[in-house]
């Protein structure tokens, strides 16, 4: 599946897939080599996380050392540390870096309709009728000053069970950016 903007699966006009692999491509093999650990994990686990109702939860995924990566639920109060939640763009890069200082890579993986679910009235949320359309994975690494940030986009099917499923250019661009 492709965004209505994209270009087909094999065309290689995909805006966001020749953005995610330009980015890849400019890195250092070993830290292309975490950050694709992380963005595989990324792609792997979150449509488990993921619910209708709450939407893209904001996760913290770094290397657990052993050639796999970790996810563990991050939450707002968690962030707030770092800044005013209202002002997430100024301080966003600041959380993944923390984690990266000890683990040498990590991302922050939140969706796009974050400041719906920060900025909410009453205990509901963001509503159905505008759900998240993309993840955005904002990585940090010890050797990169400054990493690249990622949105990987995806739909939801099935109406009555709902899941999230990835865009085919994804995995297609994780798999590309593996053989570089």
């Amino acid at each position: 599946m492709n965004p209505p903007d994209a270009a087909p699966d094999g065309d290689a006009t995909n805006p966001h897939a020749a953005y995610t692999l330009g980015e890849l491509r400019r890195l250092d093999p070993a830290v292309r080599a975490d950050i694709l650990c992380v963005l595989d994990r990324v792609a792997r686990d979150l449509p488990a996380h993921w619910s209708r109702r709450k939407g893209v939860p904001q996760l913290m995924v770094f290397p657990d050392g052993h050639g796999d990566a970790r996810v563990e639920r991050t939450s707002l109060r968690e962030m707030a540390e770092y800044g005013y939640l209202d002002e997430l763009h100024r301080w966003v890069r600041g959380v993944p870096a923390a984690k990266a200082r000890e683990h040498g890579c990590a991302a922050l993986v939140y969706g796009n309709r974050i400041h719906a679910r920060i900025n909410r009235i009453g205990p509901f949320g963001a509503p159905r009728f505008a759900p998240d359309t993309h993840v955005a994975v904002c990585v940090a690494h010890r050797d990169v000053p400054m990493a690249p940030d990622f949105s990987l986009t995806f739909d939801t099917v099935g109406r009555f069970l709902p899941r999230l499923v990835f865009h085919d250019w994804v995995a297609e661009t994780l798999d590309r950016a593996r053989r570089i």
